[in-house]
């Protein structure tokens, strides 16, 4: 069957109907159509594949049945064995049978089986260690027993009669039960005490029960009924337990040696007796049994202790017996315990020893106490031989009365003299008497010694007199050191010792009278030789001392006034020694030096961390400079702190002085910011790393981890605030203030938080104070405004004018933030200064608010200056691509311009504007020329012409040939701009720009001659009637008239072409009368021109006044023209044509749609636009506002300027006018009071737009331009109102 299994032929996975038909179908296809031989052998081939995948179903299908016969034949093979099986079976049960039954002595039908269950936790047990219990059962009971571990059952076979006997011993184990008994843990004890034979005659009386006995319970094991009556034997047993305290060495007596006693005792009564520790030394006996047992116990206990009690007596004694006994580390007092403990044992043997010992005093002058312990019967004894023993000591006892000044000399230095005096007599004791301090005792067994050292003392008495000399405190570590070796070795001559009183007032002298007196003189010659005095010296002060060597001023001092001075750095005080006079005098000088005065001045100031290095100079290079420039100047940096200190003659510390705060202002410091692997790959990338360097006058060095920056302090700080807003985006500003400034920020906010938090709240920048400035972080516009809150409303009221501004003019920033001349006004006036950028402001603080008044005016002083040395130039947004013109490739434009006119030019891409900077007028005038030169070249060689939407196509021609003709035949660059597709700008030389201008224009006018329409002009109010919704309205008239409308919002013109005469005059009538129809809906009353005009140029010079400037960044970088330039074959389907303007002024004036008025202007004053200023000329004054010929009139988002003219009259002003469309029309209606013509022009809203305003106060017109509002009295007023978002008064009908 396995072979057969293995050998199945492979079938294909297509079926075999499927082979079948695919065949047939194949076979048909070859014989109804003709087809070529080679595709006919490949249907063959594919029919030959078809059939011999049938032949292997074929072949399948047959091995298939062989193998169902196979499997048929195996299975009847199984059946019959399993027949086999079962029969072999039967006979071996009955051959077992037999064989049993002769085994166990009876005939086999009476051999009978039955199944005992037993629970799987006692089958273990009920078998017996290796099957004991089971064996014995069939050994003495004539069974066999079969154990089925995994089914927890015994099968027991034999006879009737003995398998009922086996099945009843075997019950006694698998019907057994656990139980356990709690009991106290007397009963425990007890029980399990080698004392107790209860539990072993409980265990004989049951043998049939296991009794394990644990901790705190019995557990039993057995047949129910067994194991009640253990129970109840258990229970029978009655037992006590009490317990005695022990205290000391009773526990030592009741337990005996090697617990001798305490087991003596436990035999006797038949109880446990158990010690166990309580605490210190006491412990707790517990004599567990029965109560009588017990009781006996422990009164035996009670008899022992009584008979071996420890009392205690004590004895007063001389100290000198004290010290006797104790003397040897207390060998004396050791064999004097054994002499008495022996005398004691004699007769008292069952007494025990004598313990002696010395009690402690609760003074020095108390007589100490012999301490005496040991059993009652023994102490009689004891203390009798004690006492006798210190009877006799104080019969050998002397005292000798000595002056109580006198004992440290007979004491001796580290008891040196007392101890010759122990030694004159062998075994002599020598003490002072602690009850009398004027008194020596002496012990010993001999007179004779004891005279001896009586003779002694009175010697030591006489050699030993004092006296005493008045001494400072600051000469005694003189006098006993080094220096006064010698004045005390003359002493010691003398036979003289010096010491110092106790309250280190007077030298105390010691030795005979003739030899003090002698002493004395010396010392006071001595010490009138060597006054000392100190003076404190600030720890970064004092190397000063030191500076110059051999010319310090430590030296000098000791010269000429001839005393000796030393700097003890332990205590930072000057020592000067010598005599008092010259002294004082020398401590004067060194003050002077130090703090100034007598014609020396001191300066200090502190100076920044990176500019410190500045300061000092590689190896002190630059201070030493200065000290050689000023001569008698002496500079000191210490290393420890960041203060500048100058001594010398007043006025060359303060020309010093000034010229190191301009080097610190000017010094250049390098900082490097830290960066990862992507912030340095982000600015490899871009430009940000130049342009902040070019707007913070500063070096940077990018490198993989760091950026290096270099340049002045504020530049580099500045800089680095960029670069971390550039990384992080959040941006960090600082306003410096001075020590006792911050200090009281730091008090006002720690009082009430609520002053920066409520700047937060309003700003959304975190504000904090740090240890040297208040901090500001967040976005860059919320740190600028909440920094000028900070200023303006916080510290302007904790500093009152000791925190001033000086605002500016952004383009006046790199002048005013000179650092040498902000130095030199810090420096004329002590305030300190720094330029703000961020606020555009100086600012000015100081402690003392006159002297920010002084340093406010010369900063205005300053500003005035530079204001005549810039000059800005403004540029219209149409003229933008003049930027990059000035800018030129890579700065060379600009470079150039620079190079030639000594000036600096700053470009303000953002706002369009050049600032010329210059070291004098003339200067700046000659750049202003070169500059204004360079834009008319620029304007002659770039010109832009706008084309009528409609010519575009023509224009351009197929693929731009039209346009590539124009740009080939005059040598010039013609493109498209993106942002006006109906303009073009023109690039070339000025003769070719020229000559391509005037083929356009030539183009232009051939093009319109072709193409004659009839134009109307229009507003764009008008406009957007026409167009209608979607241009619906425009698209009808053009269906119904078959004419082509131009519609141009540029030149505000429609045009209507092509066409019969007929039906252009029938589109204009309909065109007409959608015009009529707006108008009709659009009047509005009459306004009074005076009344219009001049409220709101109230309104629009107050609007002027709060207008600000935001801050911008001035780079050099060059930059995309504002018109981006398309392909000329670009597509411009559908465009409509305008009229096209005359020459390069009108272009430019066409870019911003005033093409029309700017030929007015030409006709009228006969100035051609090319000759007109390419730029407006602003100059700027203190405040930073546009001043002069220039007057700005801000009508909500209109801006017209005014170019004044002071040779023309005043009416003949021409205004240029910028801005929306609305805003523009807004701005002719108030200045020239045709209201009707001025509301028509006006567009109106979408007529289902929704009203932005629905308050019940306000109501709408149906032409949502005039709105009718209440007033504060109730009444009506007429406003109106344009999608610019502007609102006028009007007059009441």
């Amino acid at each position: 069957l396995q072979n057969l299994t293995k050998a199945a032929p492979k079938r294909p996975r297509e079926s075999k109907t499927v082979l079948e038909q695919k065949a047939k179908r194949l076979e048909r296809d070859r014989t109804t159509r003709s087809l070529p031989l080679a595709q006919e052998k490949a249907i063959l081939r594919q029919i030959d594949a078809a059939k011999k995948g049938i032949r292997q179903h074929d072949q399948g299908d047959k091995h298939q049945i062989l193998l169902r016969r196979k499997k048929a034949e195996v299975e009847a093979s199984r059946a019959a064995l399993r027949t086999i099986n079962v029969t072999l079976s039967e006979i071996e049960t009955a051959l077992s049978k037999v064989e049993l039954g002769k085994k166990l002595g009876c005939l086999p039908s009476e051999v009978i089986c039955r199944d005992i269950s037993c629970p799987m936790n006692k089958m273990n047990w009920a078998m017996g260690k290796n099957s004991e219990n089971v064996k014995e059962i069939e050994d003495s009971v004539g069974v066999e027993i079969d154990v089925d571990k995994m089914r927890a059952k015994f099968t027991v076979r034999g006879s009737q009669v003995r398998v009922d006997e086996a099945v009843l011993r075997l019950e006694k184990f698998t019907k057994a039960v656990d139980e356990e008994l709690r009991a106290s843990s007397d009963v425990i004890s007890y029980l399990l005490s080698q004392q107790s034979s209860v539990l072993n005659k409980i265990k004989e009386n049951n043998p049939e029960v296991v009794i394990d006995l644990l901790a705190t319970r019995f557990k039993m094991r057995g047949h129910p009924d067994k194991i009640q009556k253990v129970k109840d034997d258990i229970g029978g047993v009655q037992v006590f337990s009490k317990t005695r305290l022990l205290v000391g060495r009773e526990t030592s007596h009741v337990v005996g040696k090697t617990g001798g006693t305490l087991h003596a005792f436990s035999e006797k009564y038949g109880v446990v007796m158990d010690v166990s520790k309580k605490d210190g030394d006491k412990t707790t006996l517990r004599v567990i049994g029965p109560s009588e047992n017990v009781d006996a116990a422990l009164a035996e206990v009670d008899k022992l202790l009584v008979e071996n009690e420890e009392i205690e007596e004590s004895i007063v004694v001389d100290p000198l017996l004290k010290s006797e006994l104790l003397n040897n580390s207390g060998a004396n007092i050791k064999e004097f315990q054994r002499s008495v403990s022996s005398a004691v044992e004699a007769g008292h043997p069952e007494a025990g020893g004598v313990l002696l010992s010395f009690g402690r005093n609760g003074s020095k002058e108390e007589n100490p106490t012999l301490i005496l312990k040991c059993s009652r019967c023994a102490m009689d004894r004891a203390k009798s031989l004690v006492t006798k023993k210190v009877e006799q000591f104080e019969s050998n006892v002397i005292s000798i009365d000595v002056p109580e000044e006198m004992i440290s000399a007979i004491i001796g230095k580290g008891g040196a003299v007392i101890g010759d005096l122990r030694h004159e007599g062998k075994g002599a004791v020598v003490e002072t008497d602690a009850n009398n301090k004027g008194a020596i005792k002496v012990y010993s067994s001999d007179s004779t010694t004891r005279d001896a050292i009586r003779q002694k003392i009175d010697q030591i008495i006489a050699e030993n007199q004092t006296g005493s000399i008045p001494i400072e405190k600051g000469i005694i570590g003189f006098l006993l050191g080094d220096p006064g070796k010698d004045m005390r070795n003359a002493c010691s001559e003398l036979g003289c010792t010096l010491n110092m009183s106790t309250d280190d007032t007077e030298l105390v002298i010691k030795g005979t009278n003739e030899k003090i007196k002698q002493a004395s003189e010396l010392l006071k010659d001595f010490l009138a030789k060597n006054f000392i005095a100190e003076l404190d010296v600030a720890s970064d002060e004092q190397p000063l001392l030191f500076m110059g060597g051999s010319d310090s001023i430590l030296h000098q001092v000791e010269n000429k006034h001839n005393v000796k001075a030393s700097f003890r750095k332990s205590k930072n005080v000057l020592e000067a020694r010598g005599e008092a006079g010259k002294v004082s005098a020398a401590l004067d000088d060194i003050k002077c030096f130090l703090n100034g005065g007598d014609g020396v001045a001191v300066c200090k100031f502190k100076v920044d961390d990176k500019a410190k290095g500045g300061v000092i100079g590689r190896g002190g290079s630059n201070i030493a400079k200065l000290e050689d420039e000023f001569k008698g100047i002496l500079i000191h940096v210490p290393k420890d702190n960041n203060t500048i200190s100058i001594r010398g003659p007043e006025d060359l510390v303060e020309k010093c002085r000034i010229r190191l705060i301009t080097t610190i202002a000017t010094a250049r410091v390098v900082e490097n910011i830290d960066i990862d692997l992507s912030q340095h790959e982000k600015l490899s990338k871009s430009n940000i790393i130049k342009k902040i360097s070019r707007l913070t006058n500063t070096q940077m060095t990018l490198n993989e981890t760091s950026i290096r920056v270099r340049g002045m302090n504020d530049d580099v700080r500045y800089a680095k605030a960029n670069i971390e807003e550039n990384l992080t985006g959040v941006y960090h500003g600082y306003i410096h203030l001075e020590a006792s400034q911050l200090s009281r920020v730091k008090s006002a906010v720690a009082k009430d938080p609520s002053h920066f938090q409520r700047i937060h709240a309003s700003t959304g920048a975190e504000v904090i104070h740090e240890s040297d400035a208040i901090h500001i972080f967040g976005k860059r516009s919320n740190v600028i405004e909440a920094k000028a809150s900070v200023i303006a409303d916080f510290l302007s009221f904790m500093l009152p004018r000791q925190l001033q501004t000086v605002k500016m003019h952004k383009t006046l920033l790199k002048s005013m933030g000179d650092p040498g001349r902000l130095a030199q006004i810090a420096t004329e006036t002590g305030a300190s200064i720094c330029l703000d950028r961020d606020i555009n402001s100086v600012l000015i603080r100081s402690d003392d608010a006159n002297i920010c008044d002084k340093a406010v005016g010369l900063v205005n002083s300053m500003m005035v200056e530079c204001q005549k040395l810039i000059v800005v130039m403004k540029f219209d947004s149409s003229d933008s691509w003049l930027m990059s013109v000035i800018v030129g490739k890579g700065g060379s434009s600009i470079k150039k311009l620079e190079k030639e006119t000594e000036c600096s030019f700053d470009i303000i891409k953002d706002e369009r504007t050049v600032v010329i900077l210059a070291d004098s007028e003339k200067l700046v005038q000659a750049g202003q020329k070169a500059l204004d030169n360079m834009i008319l070249q620029a304007r002659k060689e770039c010109i832009f012409i706008y084309l009528p939407e409609s010519a575009l196509p023509a224009f351009i021609g197929r693929g731009g040939a039209g346009i590539k003709k124009i740009a080939a035949d005059n040598d010039v660059q013609v493109d498209r701009t993106k942002t006006r597709p109906s303009t073009i700008c023109i690039k070339g030389t000025e003769s070719c720009v020229t000559n391509a201008r005037n083929a356009v224009l030539s183009w232009v006018k051939a093009w319109e001659a072709r193409h004659i329409g009839i134009t109307i002009d229009l507003t764009e109010q008008q406009i957007t009637s026409i167009l209608g919704k979607g241009g619906e309205t425009v698209r009808s008239i053009e269906k119904e008239t078959g004419c082509n409308i131009d519609v141009d919002r540029q030149q505000l013109t429609l045009t209507v072409k092509y066409g019969k005469d007929a039906n252009r005059d029938r589109a204009i009538e309909q065109i007409e009368a959608v015009i009529d129809g707006e108008a009709t809906k659009g009047a509005e009353p009459t306004v009074g021109k005076a009344e219009l005009i001049g409220e709101h140029a109230e309104i629009a010079i107050d609007k002027a006044e709060g207008t600000t400037e935001t801050d911008s960044s001035s780079s050099y970088a060059p930059g995309d023209p504002s018109e981006e330039i398309v392909d000329p074959s670009e597509d411009i389907a559908g465009l409509d044509g305008v009229e096209v303007g005359g020459d390069d002024e009108e272009v430019a004036e066409a870019a911003e749609g005033a093409a029309d008025e700017a030929k007015s202007k030409e006709e009228e004053t006969g100035v051609a636009p090319e000759e007109a200023e390419s730029a407006e000329t602003v100059e700027v004054n203190a405040t930073g506002d546009e001043s002069d010929k220039t007057v700005d009139h801000p009508v909500g988002q209109l801006l017209v300027t005014e170019k004044c003219d002071d040779d023309k009259e005043e009416g003949e002003s021409k205004p240029e006018i910028n801005g929306t469309d609305e805003g523009r029309q807004l701005y002719q209606w108030l200045l020239t009071g045709h209201v009707g013509d001025a509301i028509a022009d006006i567009v109106y809203p979408d007529s289902d737009s929704e009203s932005s305003n629905d308050s019940d106060d306000e109501c709408s017109d149906d032409d949502d331009l005039v709105v009718i509002k209440k007033n504060e009295k109730g009444e009506e007023v007429r406003y109106y109102e344009s999608e610019s978002g502007f609102s006028v008064r009007l007059p009441a009908e």
